[in-house]
């Protein structure tokens, strides 16, 4: 899943400076058209904004999908004393039940 992030990530990155197929519609290529027609100077940010968000949820989708697949999957990640349901407050040293 981490690998996914990282391919659409370059794709778009690759499309968005010229170096993709140009016949092919991808976001980087709807975000480069945007910065060629001068879209930001414009004010016509609904050209920019949507793609680059779209590609953030994406990338961000797939890194915290991949991240739950491995807490799944991976033994070792498991550690009993980290877990939340075992975790509990130790009296403090020295602070028994005798009053002082």
């Amino acid at each position: 899943m981490l690998t996914i992030a990282v391919a659409i990530f370059d794709e778009t990155a690759l499309a968005f400076l010229g170096l993709g197929d140009p016949s092919k519609i991808s976001l980087g290529k709807m975000i480069e058209n945007a910065f060629q027609r001068a879209a930001i100077s414009t004010g016509a940010w609904w050209a920019i904004v949507p793609p680059g968000v779209l590609v953030a949820v994406i990338i961000l989708a797939c890194s915290l999908l991949g991240g739950a697949i491995e807490d799944a999957l991976n033994p070792r990640l498991r550690v009993a004393h980290l877990s939340a349901r075992s975790f509990r407050l130790r009296p403090l040293v020295g602070r028994g039940s005798e009053a002082v």
